[in-house]
């Protein structure tokens, strides 16, 4: 018969890391203990400590683990595709959405704390923005420049694209709303 090791099972970092965003969706951040964490993924209560001095250290984890998975699916959606033919920005509209079907608990831990996500909407770059915005402002800067428009009009077009695919989303991953129709169709032109 095989022992079971409390402190050592899979990816025991990346575990801690999902439970405690389950649980903040779930129950609110107050909620949050690194007690409470170590219960939900079958581990003594000292273990999470070999990977987070605190809740605190844990919390931040959460938060760079989706910004950087986030930013990561973005940008591989749109990798070898030209950044000046705006069919680029449906399909990272489209992988927006996919990510957060994929992970829909992220959407609400990502968005629904004023920790998780600073974005400052600018076509300039700025240190430190959000990770995934910035892919879509980098795709809009490059849709700008090569279809001469004004850096006023562009950041017009980033704006409304972001709010476009966040509020679909939204709406995609809610168990309340059907669509009679196909979500492409409707987000489709997100650069007109």
């Amino acid at each position: 018969m095989e022992k079971v090791n409390p402190y050592h099972h899979g990816n025991l970092r990346n575990e801690l890391i999902e439970k405690a965003i389950e649980i903040i969706n779930n129950e609110g951040e107050n909620a949050l203990s690194i007690r409470k964490v170590a219960g939900a993924c079958g581990v003594s209560y000292a273990a999470p400590y070999a990977h987070f001095k605190n809740k605190e250290q844990l919390l931040l984890a959460c938060r760079e683990h989706v910004s950087e998975n986030f930013a990561e699916f973005l940008s591989n959606s749109i990798k070898n595709k030209d950044t000046t033919n705006p069919e680029t920005l449906n399909i990272l509209g489209n992988a927006y959405i996919d990510f957060f079907k994929q992970h829909p608990a992220y959407y609400n831990f990502i968005y629904n704390s004023k920790e998780s996500c600073k974005m400052i909407l600018t076509l300039d770059e700025v240190e430190n923005n959000y990770p995934p915005f910035e892919v879509f402002r980098k795709v809009c800067l490059s849709l700008t420049e090569s279809h001469g428009i004004t850096k006023e009009q562009g950041l017009a077009k980033l704006i409304k694209c972001w709010s476009v695919v966040h509020g679909a989303t939204a709406l995609i991953i809610s168990p309340n709303v059907e669509l009679d129709g196909d979500w492409n169709n409707y987000l489709s032109g997100l650069y007109r």
